[in-house]
C-alpha cells in the first residue's frame, strides 16, 4: 500500500485541533460507545505517536493485521463525520446536501410537499451563495417529485413553465462554468507546457491557441454570467497575459478578479483561498509592472484579511494565506528597498521552519529560502546567502522550477566570486552554462552574466571597472524586452554590476 494511503489516518488525527478532538470523544461517546471502545482507544494510541507507525500501534492494541485494518477504517469513518458536524455550520455546500440528504427521506417516507418546502428552501440558500451545481441539482429533485406525483404546487399558474425555465437556464449557465473553469486550466496549462511567448511567432501561436479555446454558443448568450463565470474569465485573461508578457493588462486582469469580490462579499466567507488568491495576484502583477503604490495597498489588504478575528479561517486557508502573505512582504520589502525588514521576515521564517509551526513544500521553500538569499545578498552578507542558495540546490531533483534554480545557481555564482572563491566560480559556471542552454527559463540577461564572470576571472582587480562598465551597458541593452525585465525583477543584476561602478548609487532592488 502507498505510504500517503497507509498513514492517512494518523495524518488526519494529526491535522485536529484540541476543539475537534474534544468533539470527536462527545460525538463518540454520544453515538453509545464509551472511552473504552476501540476505535476511541485507536486515536488514543496514535494521537501519541511522534511519527506513524502501525507495527507500534498493532502491538498496543493487541490484535492482528486484519482487525487492525478494519478498525482503522472504522476510525478514519468516525472521524470524518464528526468533523462534518462541525463544518457543517461553516460551510454553505455541507449545509445544503445534508438538507437535499433529508428530503431525500421525506420523499421516501411519502412526504412530497414537505419534500418540495425543504427544496425551495434550499434553493434560495444555493442562489445566495453561487452554489450553482446544488442549484441545479435541487431543480432536478423538484422535477422529478412534479413529475411523478400530482401536488398542490400544480394549482400555482405556470408552476411548471417556471420550473422548467429555471432548470434551463440553470443548465445553460452550470456548462458555461465548467467551460470557462476549462478555459481557465487550457490557459494555464498552456503556461506550466510552454512558458513564456519568447518571439513573435511564439507570440501569435498562443495569441491563436487563446482564440481556438473561447467558447461562444449564441443561445446561452442571454444567460446572465455568474460569479464563478467571471472570475474564471478574468484569471484565464490574467494567464494569457502572463504568457504573452503583457504586465499591465495582466495586473487589470487580477484587479477585475478582486473587484468580483467587492461586489460580492459573501464570497469572501464562502471562498477564502480564492479571494487570497486573488489578492495575491495583484501583488504579483503590480511587482511586475513596477507598481509599488499597489504592492504596498493590496499587501496591506492581504495582511488585514488575515488578522481579520470575524472571518473563521480553516487550517488549510489559514496555511495557503500565510505563504501569501510572507511571499507579499517579500516583494514589498524588495520593490522599496527595504532590505532591513527583508532580512527580518527571513530569519522569522526559518525560525518557525526549524520548529516545525510553518512547513510549505519543498517548492514553496525553495521559493523561500531564495528570497531569504536574494536579501543577505543586498545586504552584502555573502555567506549568509551561500546558506540559504546551498539548501536550495540540495533539493531533491525535480522539486523546483526551473526559473528558480537558473537564479538559485547563478546567485550562488556571484556569492562565490564576491567572497574571492575564484576556482569555484569558474566550476559552477561549467554547470550554469549547461543549464542555460538546455532551459527554456534562460533569459540574455543570465547568459551576460555568466560571460561577465568570466571575463571578470581572467582581469586583474585595477581593471575590472571597465569589465562592470560593459556589463551594465549590456545589461541595460535588453532590459526594455518583458522577459528580460522579469528576470532582472528576481535578481537585480544591473544593481549588483552597478555597486562595483565608482560614484554610482544602486538602483532600486527586488
Amino acid at each position: 500500500m502507498p505510504t500517503a494511503i497507509k498513514h492517512q489516518l494518523w495524518r488526519l488525527i494529526k491535522s485536529l485541533n484540541k476543539a475537534e478532538k474534544r468533539n470527536f470523544k462527545l460525538y463518540a461517546t454520544r453515538a453509545g460507545s464509551t472511552v473504552d471502545s476501540k476505535f476511541i482507544q485507536l486515536f488514543n494510541v496514535l494521537d501519541r505517536l511522534p511519527e506513524p507507525n502501525d507495527a507500534q500501534a498493532r502491538k498496543k492494541m493487541g490484535m492482528t493485521a486484519g482487525q487492525y485494518s478494519n478498525l482503522k477504517r472504522h476510525l478514519y469513518q468516525q472521524l470524518l463525520t464528526s468533523l462534518r458536524l462541525i463544518f457543517i455550520n461553516k460551510e454553505i455546500d455541507i449545509e445544503l446536501r445534508e438538507q437535499l440528504d433529508f428530503t431525500r427521506i421525506l420523499y421516501g417516507k411519502g412526504h412530497y410537499l414537505d419534500a418540495l418546502r425543504t427544496l425551495e428552501r434550499a434553493k434560495a440558500k444555493a442562489v445566495e451563495h453561487n452554489q450553482d451545481l446544488l442549484h441545479l441539482e435541487i431543480l432536478e429533485f423538484q422535477k422529478l417529485i412534479e413529475a411523478r406525483h400530482i401536488t398542490l404546487s400544480r394549482q400555482i399558474h405556470n408552476k411548471m413553465d417556471l420550473l422548467l425555465n429555471e432548470s434551463a437556464e440553470r443548465s445553460y449557465s452550470v456548462l458555461n462554468t465548467s467551460e470557462l473553469f476549462n478555459l481557465n486550466i487550457q490557459i494555464h496549462g498552456r503556461y506550466i507546457e510552454n512558458g513564456h511567448s519568447r518571439s513573435p511567432e511564439e507570440a501569435a501561436e498562443n495569441e491563436e491557441f487563446w482564440k481556438q479555446i473561447q467558447t461562444r454558443r449564441v443561445d446561452r448568450e442571454t444567460i446572465t454570467s455568474t460569479f464563478h463565470q467571471k472570475i474564471n474569465r478574468f484569471q484565464a485573461a490574467m494567464w494569457y497575459h502572463y504568457i504573452q508578457l503583457n504586465f499591465t493588462d495582466g495586473l487589470e486582469a487580477s484587479l477585475n478578479a478582486y473587484t468580483l469580490f467587492k461586489l460580492s462579499p459573501q464570497m469572501v466567507v464562502k471562498d477564502p483561498d480564492l479571494y487570497l488568491r486573488c489578492l495575491y495576484y495583484v501583488v504579483v502583477f503590480s511587482f511586475l509592472d513596477d507598481r509599488a503604490d499597489l504592492v504596498r495597498k493590496f499587501t496591506g489588504r492581504l495582511e488585514d484579511f488575515l488578522a481579520n478575528e470575524d472571518i473563521l479561517l480553516n487550517e488549510n486557508s489559514q496555511f495557503i494565506g500565510r505563504i501569501y502573505r510572507e511571499l507579499a512582504r517579500y516583494n514589498l520589502y524588495f520593490i522599496t528597498d527595504n532590505v532591513d525588514r527583508a532580512r527580518a521576515l527571513s530569519i522569522g521564517l526559518q525560525n518557525d521552519y526549524l520548529e516545525r509551526t510553518f512547513v510549505p513544500n519543498d517548492h514553496r521553500w525553495g521559493l523561500f529560502l531564495y528570497k531569504a538569499a536574494i536579501a543577505a545578498f543586498l545586504d552584502k552578507d555573502y555567506g549568509g546567502a551561500l546558506d540559504n542558495l546551498n539548501d536550495i540546490i540540495n533539493m531533491k531533483g525535480g522539486t523546483l522550477r526551473e526559473d528558480l534554480l537558473i537564479n538559485a545557481r547563478l546567485l550562488h555564482v556571484l556569492c562565490n566570486f564576491e567572497l574571492g572563491h575564484h576556482s569555484l566560480v569558474d566550476y559552477h559556471l561549467t554547470n550554469l552554462s549547461r543549464l542555460l542552454r538546455r532551459s527554456r527559463e534562460s533569459a540574455e540577461v543570465h547568459r551576460i552574466a555568466v560571460t561577465g564572470l568570466r571575463r571578470l576571472l581572467r582581469t586583474p582587480p585595477a581593471e575590472t571597472a571597465q569589465v562592470y562598465e560593459s556589463l551594465d551597458e549590456a545589461f541595460s541593452a535588453v532590459a526594455d524586452h518583458p522577459f528580460e525585465r522579469k528576470a532582472l525583477k528576481y535578481l537585480n543584476l544591473i544593481q549588483w554590476t552597478r555597486i562595483h561602478l565608482p560614484e554610482t548609487a544602486p538602483s532600486a532592488g527586488s
